[in-house]
């Protein structure tokens, strides 16, 4: 018979069981191969710091997270934390699916008052916002030292002198694609940052019909296409993620509007020197910087793993961890104080920032409503196919979409 002590012995040189790994998961529509956003390496440097916890990181794009994820909230399996923008705020925190994560915290305190207006929910805040992101002109500036310019163009004055340089020369001066790119130039040039709010549009107490900023701004799309900057038909059916984007890196063009995410992409090219500049505006010397207010974080409400999934969170409110994404994702913080992390050649971009030339884009703030946006990129697909047609017939459409979603 095995004595007590003997079985004790036996016992003691048994392995033991490793302790069960918790497994959060994270979904969002950055830190896949296209953005990043340094989230991988963030990912390892968590996990290091907690090393019972392991990171299960599910790229969803943006455009299919309203699809993906409200089945899950309502069945209660959501994920431990999810990616969100001010519109996913006020849909899942206003169905009561997030979690408040206090306004007592440090960070909540040195948030920029802009921003912490758009993601607070009355006494609550819902996310941790990760990022504001500028919206302008990519300015290839080999091709503007061609023709003699040495300066990205940030007034209307000199967007068309750049062009009628550059096409004098046989050089593509512009995309202006119908659908974004052209957006991000109309509301440049309707929205005054000294003047109407653009919530007087979108709730209906001001009408885009009749308006004459907005009416200005669609008469100097006519000035831009009398200045040779691009022919309309030809990009209003331009693709402005793919073809667009690739014109720019392939050095076929001289100015891209777009969104500063494209800042890494960009600058892998080798030998394209470009600068990122603000939208020129009818409404500034320094050019208009369009300002978007990003994603953050949110902790649903039914969260398997909330301790976990705060540790995220707070991961992130670390000033050297969110640099890294900033950096990566070329975004500025939304938080004051911190080290900036924007590159030399934003600079015309950020000099606009600091002058006070900017505003919050409004799709981004929830001031316009969000159908609105895609009505604004297809009825300006429309006014560059027949730019001759009144500007009423476009502005109409607008005031539809805007009364629709009183």
């Amino acid at each position: 018979m095995t004595s007590l002590l003997g079985l004790a012995f036996a016992t003691s040189l048994m392995p033991v069981a490793a302790s069960a790994q918790t497994v959060l998961d994270v979904v969002a529509w950055k830190g896949s191969e296209a953005q990043p956003a340094g989230l991988p390496e963030l990912i390892e440097k968590f996990e290091a710091e907690n090393p019972d916890i392991d990171v299960e990181l599910t790229y969803v794009a943006r455009k299919d997270v309203d699809k993906v994820i409200p089945p899950r909230l309502q069945g209660g399996n959501p994920p431990d934390v999810t990616m969100v923008d001010s519109a996913l705020v006020d849909l899942w925190g206003g169905a009561g699916f997030l979690t408040d994560l206090g306004t007592d915290s440090p960070w909540y305190e040195t948030m920029i008052p802009a921003v912490r207006d758009v993601m607070s929910s009355g006494d609550e805040i819902l996310v941790y916002p990760l990022e504001v992101v500028g919206m302008g002109n990519f300015v290839n500036m080999d091709l503007l030292a061609k023709v003699g310019i040495e300066k990205a163009p940030v007034t209307l004055d000199e967007l068309k002198a750049t062009c009628k340089a550059l096409a004098a020369e046989g050089i593509a001066p512009m995309i202006f694609a119908g659908t974004f790119p052209a957006m991000l130039y109309v509301g440049a040039n309707g929205i005054d940052p000294n003047g109407i709010s653009p919530a007087e549009y979108g709730s209906g107490e001001r009408t885009f019909v009749g308006d004459e900023n907005f009416n200005a701004s669609l008469d100097s799309v006519r000035d831009l296409v009398d200045a040779q900057c691009f022919d309309p038909e030809l990009q209003a059916g331009l693709d402005p993620w793919a073809t667009a984007p690739q014109e720019f890196r392939s050095g076929n063009v001289a100015i891209l509007p777009q969104g500063a995410w494209n800042i890494g992409n960009f600058s892998d090219v080798e030998g394209l020197n470009y600068q990122f500049a603000p939208m020129p505006s009818a409404f500034t010397e320094y050019g208009l910087a369009l300002d978007l207010v990003g994603p953050g974080w949110a902790i649903p409400r039914d969260a398997e793993h909330a301790d976990a999934a705060r540790k995220w969170v707070d991961f992130f409110t670390v000033e050297e961890n969110l640099a890294v994404f900033l950096k990566e994702d070329g975004a500025y913080s939304p938080y004051t104080g911190g080290t900036p992390t924007m590159p030399d050649l934003t600079a015309p971009y950020t000099q606009a920032r600091d002058a006070g030339s900017l505003i919050l884009w409004p799709f981004s703030t929830l001031e316009f409503p969000k159908p609105l946006q895609s009505e604004w990129e297809d009825s300006l697909t429309g006014f560059l196919l027949n730019i001759d047609k009144p500007n009423e017939d476009t502005l109409q459409r607008w005031d539809d979409v805007v009364e629709d979603n009183l």
